[in-house]
């Protein structure tokens, strides 16, 4: 079974943390932290932990999931780029209460503060009904039902099954210069109607939209992602917290680089004008069963 919170989708308020596990800290030390920190302090508060390469090697040194690594800074055309803020531990903390998801957060850091360093420390918000702060609505091609299940999860047979591989970023957007673009333009550039949410079809398609640049395939097979996304910000910093979970590391890697121009037709996503990636790791999820194995 995989960790459930992963697909509770009605949650309106959001709390990101990533960790730099600390040298020469003791593997008990970790496995004690972690099952204290994973103790809800509310019933309704949504956890969610995930593992970069050297932490799950750390913790987990009998097995790995195939596809688990690094994330490594991509250079895309005309100085674009994501650079690699790999970290170690990652928690999504998730609920209808910002005061719930706070008494979490102070829970996880107090088990945390002496084995590891807190590197992101983020708070996030459901922004008139699932939308962008850039005014879109977001996650409109997310898989429904099952059919989320097969775009998420490794699939049976596999190391780590029923676990899901994980892309995080912190994207920070130029609000100012992108809503001095009217309508029409900020449609072309994202490739949807902005107000009916509406996907544009056939020559009203820019090939450098973001639609264009995220909708690919390999072999015929649609690159599919299952994204949790959700905006952060204050008065002088705002953007998207951007949250991803797939059967694959392949679909998140040839997503970045369409986006990047690394590919080749060198055709960039209109949208990384506008927005920097800020940060960027991948993660691994084990389901809940390899997660309870993991800490005992």
């Amino acid at each position: 079974m995989t960790q459930h919170a992963i697909f509770k989708e009605e949650s309106t308020k959001f709390y990101y943390l990533e960790y730099q596990l600390k040298p020469n800290i003791s593997l008990e030390s970790i496995k004690s932290a972690l099952i204290k920190a994973l103790n809800p302090q509310h019933n309704g508060v949504n956890i969610v932990i995930a593992f970069g390469l050297k932490a799950w090697n750390f913790i987990q040194s009998d097995w790995q999931p195939k596809d688990i690594c690094s994330f490594k800074t991509l250079n895309g055309v005309n100085n674009y780029a994501m650079q690699s803020t790999q970290q170690d531990i990652f928690f999504w903390i998730h609920s209808q209460n910002h005061d719930q998801n706070f008494d979490q957060v102070l829970s996880i850091q107090k088990c945390m503060q002496s084995l590891a360093d807190l590197q992101l420390d983020l708070a996030g918000f459901n922004y008139h009904n699932n939308r962008d702060l850039i005014g879109f609505e977001d996650g409109t091609a997310n898989p429904q039902g099952d059919a989320r299940l097969k775009t998420a999860l490794i699939a049976k047979g596999q190391k780590g099954a029923g676990g899901s591989y994980v892309l995080s970023q912190k994207w920070v957007h130029n609000l100012t210069a992108f809503n001095q673009l009217n309508i029409e333009q900020q449609e072309k550039i994202i490739g949807r109607t902005k107000l009916e949410n509406i996907e544009l079809k056939g020559n009203d398609m820019p090939i450098d939209s973001h639609i264009s640049r995220t909708d690919v395939k390999i072999d015929g097979e649609s690159m599919d992602i299952y994204r949790r996304s959700d905006p952060f910000g204050n008065a002088t910093e705002h953007g998207l917290y951007f949250l991803a979970f797939a059967c694959e590391m392949r679909r998140f890697e040839t997503q970045l680089k369409s986006m990047l121009g690394m590919t080749n037709d060198s055709i960039h996503d209109r949208l990384i004008e506008f927005s920097q990636a800020q940060t960027s790791s991948f993660w691994f999820a084990p389901s809940q069963e390899d997660l309870q194995d993991l800490l005992n």
